[in-house]
């Protein structure tokens, strides 16, 4: 449920605010305010239908301002179905409007010193786990790595065609990998100079947390469908929450497994998990924009769907052909392991 609050400065605006959202069959209730002709239009719609009524909006003439909320609570028996003239129709899939999902995955995106510093944390609790070989570390490390937000701005920002949200995303991700290596190596290379540390490292079973050694087709299944739910989570009212967990899952142990491989000496497997930290989230990224185009996402501007279909389809099939490549290298690793 969501609540638009129209803001109008004049009656004719105000009119034609008013017969789009009838059109809609949406009920609203208007304010008159003493200083002038500006009006304000409070309307209660289910989040599927902000959209559709946000476009008819965009052809009013006049000063037209949308306010977008989500209530915390509605009260009363009338809201909780839908009245015998079907006047409110609830669809079981809500999917957000183009502007909340640009708010929402802006709102993702946290400063750049906070990023930084919950990554490199999360790096080190990562590497610690790895050193344990133990998965409730791990899952420690998952649930502190911010690493939802970057992945969802850029593909939201693909399909929205939004540069430089697209951009920031870009740029966050790659800040986010490199700081959680060289945190993890970082920690890694400290560990190993521990000689406590070092005899208590069961060095074989640390290594098998990196996932080199998997079929690569259960890596990908695993990291395309953490994009799959991070994309319909983002596109509905659903939590991302856990989400960010999974997708955390596909990452930070491989990354804990590089510092581990290089402070310990250990090439193959070094190579070998930064493969699949490369294969995970490029299928990440490519199972979160597919999934955000498929159910509807486009730029509101209907000439530039074309552009930005073609855009899309020029990532996709530049982010499949690493993929496939990352793939090959990595079953080639498997094989000599």
């Amino acid at each position: 449920m969501r609540l638009l609050t129209v803001l109008t400065a004049s009656q004719s605006s105000t009119d034609e605010v008013t017969a789009v959202i009838e059109r809609h069959d949406l009920e609203y209730s208007l304010t008159d305010h003493t200083d002038g002709e500006s009006r304000t239009i409070t309307v209660p719609a289910p989040a599927h239908a902000v959209e559709p009524v946000e476009d008819d909006l965009a052809s009013v003439d006049g000063d037209v301002a949308v306010v977008v909320e989500e209530p915390m609570a509605i009260v009363g028996n009338d809201w909780e179905g839908s009245p015998p003239d079907g006047r409110r129709e609830w669809l079981s899939f809500e999917r957000i409007s183009r502007s909340e999902l640009r708010s929402k995955a802006q709102s993702q995106l946290p400063s750049l010193v906070i990023f930084t510093a919950m990554t490199a944390i999360s790096g080190i609790v990562a590497t610690t786990g790895v050193l344990l070989d133990s998965l409730a570390v791990l899952v420690g490390a998952m649930v502190i790595a911010p690493l939802l937000g970057p992945a969802m701005a850029s593909s939201a920002a693909t399909v929205l065609d939004e540069r430089r949200l697209f951009v920031r995303g870009v740029k966050l991700q790659l800040v986010g990998i490199g700081v959680a290596m060289t945190s993890a190596l970082a920690f890694a290379a400290f560990a190993r100079t521990s000689r406590v540390v070092a005899a208590a490292v069961d060095l074989q079973a640390s290594l098998g947390l990196g996932s080199h050694g998997l079929p690569p087709s259960l890596l990908v299944t695993v990291a395309v469908c953490s994009g799959i739910a991070a994309g319909l989570g983002m596109a509905t009212t659903g939590i991302t929450d856990l989400i960010g967990v999974m997708i955390a899952a596909a990452i930070m142990p491989p990354i804990g497994v590089v510092g581990v491989g290089v402070a310990w000496g250990e090439p193959a497997a070094v190579l070998g998990s930064l493969v699949v930290v490369a294969v995970n989230v490029i299928a990440i990224n490519v199972g979160a924009i597919a999934t955000l185009w498929t159910v509807g996402f486009h730029p509101s501007d209907r000439s530039r769907i074309r552009t930005t279909r073609g855009a899309i389809l020029r990532r996709i099939l530049l982010l499949t052909a690493l993929l496939l490549v990352a793939i090959r290298l990595l079953e080639a690793l498997s094989n000599g392991l």
